[in-house]
């Protein structure tokens, strides 16, 4: 994406720079030799506007593709994140934290690191990518292997402090789960109105479902356009984000 969007800069430089340049010696400029200066313009602003044209089309494929990596690649985390349970024990626990500390996150990075966009400082997609997507994953795993080595240490039991261990567990539990507390209404009168409530609480997905929400929302019409999300929910069809 770099190259290309520094191509169509320069080229669109050059091409307007030729535009005026000949639009001032055909009109303002009085010599002998304009017509050869304009011709040599022309030729250059047709050179460039071709430049403009096929970096734009490279641009816009390398573009999608990235914005599907980055996605494939971020779901394939989230995958491994849903799979955490509140009800694992405190070694179920630690071993799910260590495998996902232990998973190659080189290609995540990458992706993110590729983005360079065109309009970035009139639209800001990347800064929209780095604060709704990147950055919350990039700050559970900064958390995750911040504790790692305690991990592995109360594993092999030269380090088993049990209310730290549970401290740190928590900790990154509140990244992936957050509960919440609803009321339901247990009686109700003749005329409809709630008598008596009760209170429960449940668990949901946090860090998981926020990123989900992003990639099907804003981040999908980013990658493939509203009209193409349009088409599909009016034609019933799933979204497929995945390259």
């Amino acid at each position: 994406m770099r190259v290309n969007r520094k191509l169509i800069i320069i080229s669109t430089i050059i091409t307007v720079f030729s535009f005026i340049s000949a639009f001032w010696l055909n009109f303002y400029c009085i010599s002998s030799s304009k017509d050869f200066w304009v011709n040599v313009l022309i030729g250059i602003l047709g050179g460039a506007a071709l430049t403009i044209v096929t970096s734009t089309v490279s641009y816009n494929h390398e573009r999608q593709i990235c914005l599907e990596k980055f996605s494939y690649d971020t779901r394939q985390l989230l995958s491994f994140l849903n799979k955490y349970q509140e009800n694992m024990t405190v070694d179920q626990k630690i071993q799910f934290y260590l495998e996902y500390a232990d998973l190659d996150k080189t290609s995540w990075d990458m992706d993110y690191g590729s983005f360079d966009f065109v309009f970035e400082k009139i639209c800001g997609s990347r800064k929209y990518i780095y604060y709704s997507i990147y950055k919350p994953i990039l700050d559970f795993n900064v958390a995750v292997s911040n504790h790692v080595w305690q991990f592995r240490w109360y594993l092999d039991g030269s380090g088993k402090n049990e209310r730290v261990i549970n401290d740190f567990l928590n900790e990154l539990q509140n990244y992936l789960i957050e509960k919440e507390t609803q009321e339901l209404p247990t009686e109700i009168d003749e005329q409809g109105k709630v008598i008596s409530t009760c209170k429960y609480s449940y668990t949901k997905p946090k860090l998981t479902a926020n990123i989900n929400q992003e990639l099907s929302g804003r981040y999908y019409d980013l990658m493939y356009g509203r009209k193409v999300r349009k088409m599909e929910e009016n034609n019933g069809q799933p979204k497929n984000a995945q390259p």
